[in-house]
C-alpha cells in the first residue's frame, strides 16, 4: 500500500493558519504583490473566482479584487514542510518527499499496510495530526503503487481520502481525457491526439509499435501508465535521489525586447544554474532555454552537448545561441535556463588542456569561495548588469 499525502493549499492555508484573521476569505499568495508576477497558491476561497496557481498575478486581482495578496515566506513553508515529513515518518521510515507539499510514503512492513482498512485508517491518521498539529487540511490517495495514489489524491479535494486499486483506476480514468494521466502535459497530450488517442483508454489499447514510433522508449510507458502499472519504488528522503536538471527562470517587471537586457539576463540564470551545480556537485550536458512573450505563448529549445560541464561560460554560450537563434521580435515577459542530464561530479574536476581554460576554472573556484563567504550577489558578470 502506497499512500500519497497532498497538502491543500499549502501555502494559503499557512499564512490562514498563521492569521486567524484571513480565514474564509480568499488569499492570494504570490511574489511582491506590488511587483508582476504569478500566483504560487490560492485558497479554495480564491478558487471559487477563477484565481488559480501559474495565473499572473495582475489577473488574479481583476478576478479577485476583494483578495488579501500575500508574499510568499519560503522558509517558513520549508520548516513546516520538514515537519510534516518528521510526523510523517511516525506510521514508516520510507518516506519520499514528491515536493514542498505532497509526500509518497510506503506502507509495507508496517501494520498498516496489511490491508486496504489499515491503510485507510493510516490516512485518517495522518490527517488528524496535520489538523491538530499545525490547523492545516491534507488529501490523501491510497494505492498499490505510486502513480495510483498519486491521482487517486486528487480525486475529492480538499481533506478527500480515495483507494483506489488498478480495476477502479482503469473505470475512473480510462474514459477520460488523456491529458488527465499524471506525467501528460499538453505537448504530449497534443501529440497523442494526432495519433487519434483522445483518451486514457485509448492509450491503454493503442498499439505499443505506434507510440515507440512517436515517442521512442517513452511510448511504451505511457501505454503501461494507462495501465494504472508503476513500478517506481519510494525512495526515503534520507537516502536521497539525484536531480535530473536544475534551472532558473525569471519574471521580468516589464515586458521587454531589447536583446541587450534579455541577454544580460540569460547570462546572470546561466551564472546562477551553474553555481548551483557546483555547490551540489552536478554537472550536466543538455541545455535548455525557456522564452515565455508578453501574450503567454511559450517556447523552450534545447541542446546537448559533446561533454558534462557545470561553468556559467560554456551554459551562457549555448543559451545564448538558442536565444539568437529562437528570438521572435516580440515583447518577453519571462527567461528561464535549465541544465539537464545531470550528473555527479564526484569532487572530480576536469582542467582544461588550453591556458586559458584554466585560468577560467581558477576564476570559478576563487568566486565561489568569495560567494561562500559573501552571499550570492558579492561578485557579478558585468554582461548580467545590463
Amino acid at each position: 500500500m502506497i499512500l500519497h499525502i497532498d497538502m491543500d493549499a499549502f501555502f494559503a492555508a499557512v499564512e490562514q493558519a498563521a492569521n486567524p484573521r484571513l480565514k474564509g476569505r480568499p488569499v492570494v499568495v504570490c511574489g511582491d504583490p506590488d511587483r508582476r508576477g504569478t500566483v504560487a497558491t490560492a485558497s479554495y476561497e480564491a478558487r471559487t473566482f477563477g484565481v488559480h496557481s501559474g495565473m499572473p498575478t495582475g489577473e488574479a486581482r481583476r478576478l479577485c479584487p476583494g483578495g488579501v495578496f500575500i508574499e510568499g515566506d519560503p522558509e517558513k513553508y520549508r520548516s513546516i514542510s520538514l515537519y510534516l515529513l518528521e510526523l510523517y515518518k511516525r506510521l514508516t521510515p520510507a518516506v519520499e518527499p514528491f515536493s514542498i507539499d505532497e509526500a509518497f510514503l510506503d506502507l509495507g512492513g508496517t501494520a498498516y499496510g496489511a490491508s486496504r482498512t489499515a491503510a485507510e485508517l493510516a490516512g485518517r491518521t495522518v490527517q488528524r495530526w496535520v489538523a491538530e498539529r499545525l490547523g492545516l487540511s491534507a488529501s490523501v490517495g491510497i494505492g498499490p503503487n505510486k502513480l495510483i495514489a498519486k491521482m487517486a489524491a486528487g480525486v475529492a479535494k480538499p481533506q478527500g481520502l480515495t483507494y483506489l486499486d488498478e480495476d477502479a483506476f482503469r473505470r475512473r480514468w480510462w474514459p477520460l481525457p488523456v491529458a488527465e494521466l499524471w506525467g501528460i502535459g499538453e505537448q504530449t497530450a497534443a501529440a497523442l491526439g494526432r495519433l487519434g488517442i483522445a483518451t486514457v483508454g485509448d492509450l491503454a489499447h493503442a498499439p505499443e509499435a505506434r507510440l515507440a514510433g512517436a515517442f521512442g522508449v517513452n511510448g511504451p510507458r505511457l501505454k503501461v501508465a494507462a495501465w494504472g502499472e508503476d513500478t517506481t519504488p519510494v525512495v526515503p528522503y534520507y537516502e536521497g535521489a539525484d536531480s535530473k536538471s536544475m534551472g532558473h527562470e525569471f519574471t521580468l517587471l516589464t515586458d521587454v525586447r531589447e536583446r541587450a537586457v534579455l541577454e544580460g539576463l540569460v547570462l546572470r540564470l546561466a551564472d546562477q544554474v551553474a553555481r548551483r551545480m557546483r555547490r551540489e556537485d552536478y554537472r550536466g550536458r543538455i541545455v535548455v532555454l525557456k522564452v515565455r512573450y508578453a501574450d503567454f505563448t511559450t517556447v523552450i529549445r534545447q541542446r546537448a552537448l559533446a561533454e558534462y560541464v557545470d561553468d556559467d561560460r560554456t551554459i551562457y554560450r549555448v543559451a545564448l545561441r538558442l536565444l539568437r537563434e529562437n528570438l521572435a521580435p516580440r515583447p518577453v515577459r519571462l527567461i528561464g535556463v535549465t541544465c539537464g542530464g545531470l550528473e555527479r561530479a564526484n569532487g572530480v574536476e576536469q582542467e582544461g588542456l588550453l591556458v586559458a581554460d584554466r585560468r577560467a576554472r581558477s576564476l570559478l573556484r576563487g568566486v565561489d569561495r568569495v560567494r561562500d563567504r559573501w552571499g550570492e550577489r558579492a561578485v557579478l558578470r558585468a554582461g548580467a548588469l545590463r
